[in-house]
């Protein structure tokens, strides 16, 4: 284990300014939460080896590196659905491995933190920022979607969706042997 064993975490933050990139104010501040949960996960994850990033305890189902490209993969795949707009070339290939199978289960993947947090800027860059700067209405529900979610519903699944996997990939870590304090931001 090369990682810190007891490291301290990037203070959590809750005084989120909208992003602004994108004039829609609710989803302004629904891409502000996802950008703070997005920075938590490459915190948890930015001093792991690869040996962390593979680590597989017996029972589970999930590595590091697969449930972050399953993350990178999800975000991109609703904001595109959401808004309309295509995953651009290349990268909708790089996010292929973070697509559930018809079983549920992610595919194996491995790769290291470094590559994988820039995929998750891509995705930010290339989709999300693009994608919500043109969301003129938050109750537009998605064509042909038989949960009839909304543009609102697709960011509060992202919003939950980053939150879930990320306490994932924190109890991995800790089961790996590394442990994460988390801390909050003094104000």
């Amino acid at each position: 284990m090369s990682a810190s064993p007891n490291r301290s975490s990037r203070p959590r933050q809750y005084a989120l300014s909208p992003v602004t990139a994108i004039t829609h104010p609710d989803a302004a501040y629904a891409a502000a939460a996802i950008d703070e949960l997005r920075e938590r996960l490459y915190d948890i994850i930015q001093d792991l080896p690869q040996e962390a990033m593979d680590f597989l305890p017996e029972g589970a189902g999930n590595t590091i590196a697969m449930l972050a490209v399953h993350m990178a993969w999800a975000e991109a795949t609703w904001i595109a659905r959401a808004t309309g707009q295509a995953i651009p070339a290349g990268l909708d290939e790089a996010l292929l491995p973070g697509k559930q199978g018809p079983s549920g289960d992610l595919p194996a993947y491995s790769n290291d933190a470094t590559s994988l947090i820039a995929l998750c800027d891509r995705v930010r860059q290339e989709v999300t920022l693009p994608g919500l700067s043109t969301i003129q209405d938050l109750e537009a529900r998605l064509e042909g979607d038989p949960r009839q979610m909304t543009v609102r519903s697709v960011l509060w699944h992202l919003i939950w969706h980053w939150t879930y996997h990320s306490g994932q990939v924190g109890l991995l870590r800790r089961l790996w042997g590394s442990r994460y304090r988390w801390t909050f931001a003094s104000s």
